[in-house]
């Protein structure tokens, strides 16, 4: 009889590919997850996890032995920002992403005239997942943190 291979989980693959800050940023992080009921799934045709809260995709992460360097990628933005702070809007604007942005311009991405208000600031133009973060260091990853759970909590 065959088995069938389990998928790894975050944390086994965060302690294989990255080192360091980090790794102990990303596992706070998966752990944050999972302290706070939000489930990890394996993504289906890219090397991540799918980030799910209240039966909603909310996220992305990644993680990227090559460049040490762990992904979380936002699919929320609009809702639950009014309990916002200027340092935690200053900080989210600051990892709005554009569109198109290499992707293949936009007769590639239906999102690419995506207008979106994003605490309280309007965009022309943004990617379908507007909010990326690349190995945020541990007080960057608690303001990711209340982000996401701002908008959790919004969330029906």
């Amino acid at each position: 009889m065959c088995k069938r291979k389990k998928n790894p989980a975050i944390e086994d693959k965060i302690n294989e590919r990255l080192s360091g800050g980090a790794q102990k940023n990303a596992l706070d992080f998966a752990a944050f997850l999972r302290a706070n009921d939000m489930s990890l799934e394996r993504g289906i045709g890219f090397d991540g996890w799918n980030v799910y809260a209240k039966k909603t995709q909310i996220a992305m992460l990644a993680v990227d032995g090559e460049k040490n360097e762990f992904r979380i990628v936002l699919h929320i933005s609009g809702h639950g920002g009014e309990a916002a702070d200027d340092d935690l809007r200053e900080f989210t604007w600051a990892h709005v992403v554009p569109c198109p942005q290499g992707c293949g311009g936009p007769e590639f991405c239906e999102e690419s005239q995506n207008r979106r208000t994003i605490l309280g600031k309007e965009y022309e133009s943004t990617c379908q997942s507007p909010l990326a973060f690349f190995n945020l260091d541990a007080e960057e990853l608690k303001k990711a943190e209340k982000l996401i759970i701002m908008f959790i909590l919004a969330l029906k």
